[in-house]
């Protein structure tokens, strides 16, 4: 960083005071790195757009009782959750046009998505799979598992947590459309 710019606490500090220059230089070190962020998030470049001048309004709107500690992560934070709620409102306005007879059904989706959690949970690593089915389905503990297995703990913690991070990707359609479909009171 050049010593003659000053660093984000400085701007921040200078921001609260109404200085549009701070609020400027703010705008020129994040605006195109924000942008890129939203961007390969939503990949529709107006989307993009309207979300980064969209928080930098709220910046503005709220210096006088913003506090943050470490700007960057405060922005990158703010874009994240500006993409999760205009993608959370594109899927409510897609449900609002699904008439209350067409929803889906509980039952059948809880069907569905037994049937995914088992596909995702077959194509699991064969030991991964043994060690989360254990855990998960049979409620065996970490330490129990380790015995059984003869394994670390440590080893048998890494593969419960492999699991549920390969699950959560195989499953993340379901999940949102859960998720949604609950808030939204279809269930």
């Amino acid at each position: 960083m050049n010593p003659l710019l000053p660093d984000d606490s400085q701007l921040l500090d200078r921001l609260g005071s109404h200085d549009t220059a701070a609020f400027e230089e703010i705008y020129r070190r994040y605006w195109k790195r924000l942008y890129d962020f939203a961007w390969s998030k939503t990949r529709d470049t107006d989307v993009a757009e309207e979300i980064v001048q969209d928080l930098f309004v709220t910046v503005w709107e709220k210096r006088d009782s913003m506090h943050v500690k470490n700007l960057q992560s405060y922005l990158f934070t703010a874009v994240r959750n500006r993409v999760i709620d205009h993608f959370k409102n594109k899927v409510f306005a897609e449900l609002d046009t699904v008439d209350s007879p067409t929803a889906p059904d509980y039952p059948l989706f809880l069907d569905e998505l037994e049937t995914a959690m088992q596909s995702a949970v077959e194509r699991l690593p064969e030991k991964t799979r043994k060690i989360f089915v254990l855990n998960r389905f049979e409620g065996n503990t970490v330490r129990q598992i380790s015995s059984e297995l003869n394994l670390p703990e440590r080893t048998v913690e890494y593969h419960i947590t492999q699991a549920l991070r390969t699950l959560k990707m195989l499953l993340k359609d379901f999940i949102v459309l859960f998720l949604t479909l609950l808030s939204a009171g279809k269930f």
